[in-house]
């Protein structure tokens, strides 16, 4: 089976090596110094460095889904927090716009001071309601000044927040670009290794992640309408969709990325992270699996697949093998635990 690059994030690997050089001079006679091949000395050395270079590409991919959800959750934090600051906004407005009416008012009714209208009024009953609309003015005009500073100062703090929240954004963004680009290193590496070996190496290294079982799905027809959901839809992508990096659909995912899909077509969302997944639902054993249990592996959790019911799970397996459904009993890597998410 030969290892199929366009499975991967984005090729911005090879960008990055380009624009490096673009930024520096060589001499005439002076080549790039190409990046040093992988020499296992045997067959089973290249095996072993081949298995280690996709544990370190999902252990990145885990912190790459991690910091996607975090940057998901951000810009739904900042949507929200702009509206909310529309609304402050013309609350000042109106409040400052009600003490300019009031401070109107009072400068069009004071044409003498208190002083000039004792000595001139006649009445002093009409002298001294005027009084008492003057000093309900003023409390009115200090109140709303008061209400107005208030909403002034925390709108400033919520306009603040929102920069803020900009600012982790962008940073956020960076360290998504940064885990990219080392997912695509490591994938670079396995796929030259992977193409190093002979088709009865390769062979050897695809059946030691397991067998698939295209036939036989499982078993599911008593379960929840919402699982039954979930689960034909993860295995409806299995002959026609591809292992891709921090994708969830239509065509394209990585482990996490098909929960997510899934379970989105039975309307439950999950975060896109294994790891963060394994914290939704309640716990199940290995032995009290139900269809649409999601179940992880390896320690710690950076692999994730939806039991299917027979002993079976549906699962977006790597790069090499993309989705697939094989036994729980014939996948060879660690047991980390189950959720159960509906039920």
């Amino acid at each position: 089976m030969k290892f199929r690059s366009g499975r991967f994030v984005a090729t911005a690997a090879a960008a990055v090596v380009a624009a490096l050089f673009l930024g520096q001079s060589l001499p005439a006679s002076a080549a790039p110094t190409p990046a040093p091949k992988p020499t296992p000395t045997t067959a089973a050395g290249a095996k072993d460095r081949l298995k280690d270079l996709e544990k370190q590409a999902s252990e990145i991919g885990e912190q790459y889904d991690t910091v996607s959800d975090a940057l998901d959750e951000g810009k739904q934090r900042l949507k929200v927090l702009r509206a909310d600051i529309a609304i402050q906004q013309k609350k000042v407005d109106q409040l400052s716009a009600a003490a300019q009416t009031i401070a109107l008012a009072q400068f069009r009714s004071r044409e003498f001071d208190t002083t000039m209208q004792i000595f001139t009024s006649s009445d002093p009953d009409t002298l001294l309601d005027r009084l008492s609309t003057a000093n309900r003015v003023d409390e009115t005009m200090n109140k709303t000044l008061s209400e107005q500073q208030a909403a002034q100062a925390n709108l400033a703090e919520m306009q603040r927040s929102a920069e803020a929240e900009v600012d982790a954004l962008a940073d956020q963004e960076k360290d998504l670009a940064g885990l990219k680009d080392q997912i695509n290193a490591k994938v670079s590496q396995a796929e030259e290794l992977y193409n190093s070996l002979t088709d009865d190496e390769r062979d050897d290294v695809d059946a030691g992640d397991g067998s698939p079982e295209p036939s036989d799905p499982g078993d599911y027809a008593d379960a929840d309408a919402r699982i039954k959901k979930a689960i034909a839809y993860a295995l409806s992508k299995v002959r026609n969709s591809q292992y891709v990096w921090g994708a969830d659909g239509p065509n394209g995912f990585d482990c996490s990325g098909l929960m997510v899909a899934s379970y989105r077509k039975a309307g439950i969302s999950l975060p896109h992270s294994s790891r963060s997944q394994a914290s939704r639902g309640k716990s199940v054993s290995k032995g009290n699996l139900k269809p649409g249990d999601l179940v992880f592996f390896y320690h710690p959790i950076h692999h994730v697949g939806m039991y299917i019911g027979g002993g079976k799970f549906v699962h977006a397996r790597n790069t090499r093998i993309d989705l697939v459904v094989q036994s729980l009993a014939s996948y060879p890597a660690p047991w980390a635990g189950a959720r159960r998410i509906i039920g």
